[in-house]
This record gives structure tokens, C-alpha cells and sequence, in this order.
């Protein structure tokens, strides 16, 4: 109902409460958002440290391979990390497998096994039994079995060069104080879809942008839990893999600089991966990581921000880091606040006219209130060109992605528009994810994102037994949806064109999400 029926005291409460609320929320946007612009400048002065001579410094290695029902990929990993034994030197690396599978998946593992070991490979098989811990657990049970100085970890989906390790380890013999290397991930399914080249643009951000510019900036890192190599020693020190939090490679590599241990990213060294092709899948992940980054953080940082040994910049730069995925809550309460805005009718322009313009309405009262309404434009008239610049900021980052690898803006214009469509969609999934990391008294369950190997046609992925469930957080889509749709509705009513801005691209995200999560997690009929 707009202001001007409902009283005018009480229209300049919820005129007030809207501008207080969308002023907090800028700057908490602000923190997010320029420091993209600080990052990326960062990033420039990037060098990859130039690869120490490994002539005489090839220590042994193990490369540990933590797989849950991978049955489409363990072939194609396997062959990989023996390309790499072979270029390394076949007597100083030990593959482990670490198997927790509950399917088939078991019997091809047996079987790779034992095909390498016919091929004198030094490959071996841990299976718990459980997944006491998931992959967080099979690490840390993998540390009694490893003698090796360096452990090589990879994920089920990667494809890493044959010469990774001759061009990682070598950086170890140089500084005893260097905990891990962290390799860039790229995409073996990137033109699949819009929806992989869609991905592949956000994680570019994190290898192309985020990390080289926290490298040079000589701020806190993380490993990426795949595609990296850690000394043992540092593992072992900063209290080994906990299970506590689903991200565990997060929680680990902070708790190893917070010791002195330091992180060299390489972004000159490619490791293969693959990109979850449909939306759910994506949702899944992403859920996962919101979830287990929000719990490394409500971990590390009440220890990490009273560590004075630590400079102010390495504090504000892990609060950022690690709260991340904090801007997603942000965008769900923006959404809701813009819709309450304009079922409220709080129209600026139109409340100013009213106060003056009433007839036989108290001029005192009036006026003040006036004078709140033109303070509050005046504030958004000095905030403007901020908002601008932090809404700008993510696609600035995505811009000098595509630069950096020479692809062309108007070539990807659709696939980015989908990326901004999921961003803002999925903002529902990673406030339940960061929800359940908030409230969960107990460990919450890892859930793993379905891995595809050789896919040729679009529908593929229809054909194989791992898929996504459909998930009930569709609920929550459609409920947005239908107050985004109402909010619209009552803004044209209103002439209220401003607040259109926020409604109908975030309106039109959770209907592009919801769709996709309708279609997409449908299994493929028998």
C-alpha cells in the first residue's frame, strides 16, 4: 500500500527503516565488492617464480587420490598420475588410492590396481569401510600409510599434465617455509554447454584474479583441495585433515599460515578438470562449498583476528577470504527488501511531493519530514557512484579473465549472461548452505557432485545412474518468484521505476534457476 494512504507517520518509519536497512546493505556490499578492484590490481603484479633447477632434487612423492563412487573417471585418473610417475621417476612416486565407494565402483578400482601393479607402478588401495569423515577423513587415515615427504592430491575429475610434479616439487627444495603448491585449474567440458562456459568464467575469477592477486599481495591463500602438492611435515604440524568443516582444504591451508607455512600459487601450471554441466549439479557444489567455508570461518577466524603477529591487511583480507560467500544472504535480503520497498510504496519522489503538497496537513511535521527525505536522496546522490563501482566489480574481474586468455567479450556475452542469471538464483542455496553451517551441532554430510568422463551430446548426462536429486529448495525459488512477480506488478502500478532495477533481474534469476532445477534434475526414464 503506498505511503501516502497508510499515514503519514507511519510512512516515515517504513520510509526510514527501508533507506536504514539498503545503507547497511551497501557497505556491507562495498567491503565485497572493491575489494575485487583491490585483488585485481593485485593480480598485475603476478610473476611465477621462475622453476629452480630439479636436476638433483627429486624427492619422493605420494599422489593420493581420495574417490566416492567415481566410476566414470578412476580409469582416466589413474592413467594421468602414472604419466606423471613415469616423467617423475616411477621409484620415487606411490599412488594411493583412498576408495570409499559404496557401488561399483569398488570392483573397477580393483581392477586398475592391479593392471598398474602388473606394470611395476607403486599403486596401492586404502578402503576404510566408512566414510567416517569423508574425504577429509580418508586423507588423514592416508597420512599413517604415507612415508613420503610430499603428498600429491587430486580429485576424481582431474587430469593432471604428465609433467606436474617435475615442475611443482622443485620449488619445495628452495624454502622449508613453503607449505603448499597450488597448481590453476582449467576445464576439460568448458564448450559443452552455456552452462559450462557459464562456470568456467566464475572459477577463472578465483585462479585468474583472486589468487595471483592475493599472492602478490602477500595475504592469506588457500589450496584448492585438488591439482596441489603439501609437505607432510606442515600437514602434520597444523594438526593434520579435520573433518569438522566440509571444506577442508580451506580449514587446513589457513591453520598452516596461521604456523608460518607459506602457499606458491603457480598460475603458469594448468591441472584439467572437469565442470558440473547442468544447474542442480552446479547448486550442489556450490551449496557444498557456501556450507564449508562458512564453517572454516566461524573456526578459524576468532583465533586468526586477535593473532597480533598478523598485520591488519592479512586480518582484513582472511575476514573478506573467508566470508565470502557471505554476499549471497546479501543479495536474498536485497531482493526481499526491494520487493517490501514496493509493495510498501516507498517511492522517494512521490512521499516528497506528498508531505509538501497535502492538503490541511501538519506543516510542521511536514516539512521535517521533507527535509529526512531530501537528506536520504543526498546520501544516495554522494552513494551512487560507489554502488555503480561495486556492482561493476565482479564484472570488471570476469572482463580481465577473458583478456588474460585472449577470448572475446561479444563471443561470450551469452554465456556470461547465464553465469549472472545462476548467481543471483542460486543466492537461496547458499543461504541454506551457510545456514547449515551456522546451526549444524553436528558434522554435516559431504555430498559429492556427480563426475561424467566422455561426454558427446547435450543429453548425455541423462543417461547415467549419478544424478542429483531433485532438491525441495525449489520451494523457496517459486515463493520468490511469485512475490518478485507481485512486487513488479505493484511498482508499474506505482510508477515506482527505480525499484524495477533490483526486482526484475533478480525476479527473473530464480525463475531462470528454478526452471533449469525442474528440468535438469529429472532422471532418465528406464
Amino acid at each position: 500500500m503506498p505511503v501516502t494512504f497508510i499515514g503519514y507517520g507511519v510512512g516515515v518509519f517504513i520510509q526510514t527503516f527501508i533507506f536504514a536497512l539498503s545503507l547497511i546493505l551497501s557497505l556491507l556490499f562495498f567491503l565485497y565488492g572493491f575489494n575485487y578492484y583491490y585483488l585485481l590490481n593485485a593480480s598485475r603484479r603476478y610473476r611465477t617464480p621462475p622453476l629452480p633447477d630439479h636436476s638433483q632434487y627429486l624427492p619422493a612423492v605420494s599422489i593420493q587420490l581420495p574417490i566416492y563412487n567415481e566410476r566414470n573417471v578412476i580409469r582416466r585418473l589413474a592413467a594421468a598420475c602414472a604419466a606423471m610417475a613415469e616423467a617423475y621417476g616411477m621409484d620415487k612416486v606411490k599412488i594411493l588410492i583412498l576408495d570409499d565407494s559404496d557401488d561399483d565402483t569398488s570392483l573397477e578400482v580393483d581392477q586398475v590396481v592391479a593392471e598398474y601393479k602388473e606394470k611395476h607402478f607403486q599403486m596401492e588401495l586404502l578402503r576404510r569401510g566408512n566414510r567416517a569423515g569423508f574425504k577429509a577423513g580418508a586423507l588423514q587415515a592416508a597420512l599413517s600409510r604415507t612415508e613420503e615427504e610430499f603428498i600429491a592430491i587430486f580429485d576424481a575429475d582431474f587430469v593432471p599434465p604428465a609433467d606436474f610434479l617435475l615442475r611443482s616439487l622443485p620449488y619445495f627444495e628452495q624454502d622449508e617455509s613453503l607449505g603448499i603448491v597450488q597448481s590453476r585449474w582449467t576445464f576439460l567440458n568448458k564448450d559443452y554447454n552455456l552452462v559450462t562456459r557459464a562456470i568456467s568464467h566464475a572459477i577463472d575469477v578465483h585462479f585468474l584474479v583472486e589468487q595471483p592477486g592475493r599472492y602478490a599481495a602477500g595475504v592469506f591463500q588457500n589450496f584448492n583441495g585438488s591439482g596441489g602438492v603439501l609437505r607432510k611435515k606442515a600437514i602434520m604440524e597444523a594438526g593434520g585433515w579435520q573433518a569438522d568443516t566440509l571444506a577442508e582444504d580451506l580449514d587446513l591451508s589457513y591453520r598452516m599460515q596461521m604456523l608460518g607455512y607459506r602457499i606458491l600459487y603457480l598460475r603458469d601450471l594448468v591441472c584439467p578438470c572437469e565442470i558440473p554441466p547442468t544447474v542442480p549439479r552446479f547448486k550442489l557444489q556450490q551449496g557444498r562449498w557456501a556450507c564449508g567455508a562458512s564453517t572454516a570461518a566461524i573456526k578459524i577466524l576468532p583465533g586468526l583476528l586477535k593473532d597480533r603477529k598478523l598485520g591488519i591487511k592479512q586480518r582484513l583480507q582472511a575476514f573478506i577470504h573467508l566470508t565470502g560467500y557471505m554476499v549471497q544472504p546479501l543479495i536474498v535480503f536485497s531482493f526481499v527488501l526491494g520487493c517490501l520497498a514496493a509493495l510498501w510504496g516507498v517511492n522517494t519522489l512521490r512521499a516528497y511531493q506528498s508531505y509538501i503538497l497535502f492538503p490541511g496537513f501538519n506543516i510542521v511535521f511536514a516539512t521535517k519530514a521533507a527535509r529526512m527525505i531530501f537528506m536520504q536522496n543526498l546520501v544516495w546522490a554522494f552513494l551512487a557512484p560507489f554502488i555503480l563501482l561495486c556492482t561493476l566489480a565482479p564484472l570488471v574481474s570476469l572482463v580481465s579473465t577473458l583478456k588474460f586468455q585472449n577470448l572475446a567479450l561479444s563471443k561470450n556475452l551469452d554465456s556470461l549472461s547465464v553465469l549472472l542469471l545462476m548467481c543471483f538464483g542460486m543466492s537461496l542455496s547458499m543461504l541454506r548452505g551457510i545456514g547449515r553451517a551456522i546451526s549444524a551441532k553436528r558434522p554435516l554430510e559431504w555430498v559429492r557432485t556427480p563426475k561424467y568422463a566422455n561426454l558427446q551430446n547435450k543429453m548425455d548426462w541423462r543417461k547415467d545412474k549419478y544424478q542429483v536429486p531433485f532438491d525441495l529448495v525449489w520451494i523457496w525459488e517459486l515463493l520468490f518468484v511469485m512475490l518478485g512477480l507481485w512486487a513488479i506488478e505493484t511498482a508499474i502500478q506505482q510508477a515506482n521505476f527505480t525499484g524495477l532495477f533490483i526486482l526484475v533481474p533478480f525476479t527473473i534469476s530464480y525463475a531462470f534457476v528454478l526452471l533449469f532445477s525442474i528440468l535438469q534434475s529429472r532422471r532418465a526414464s528406464a
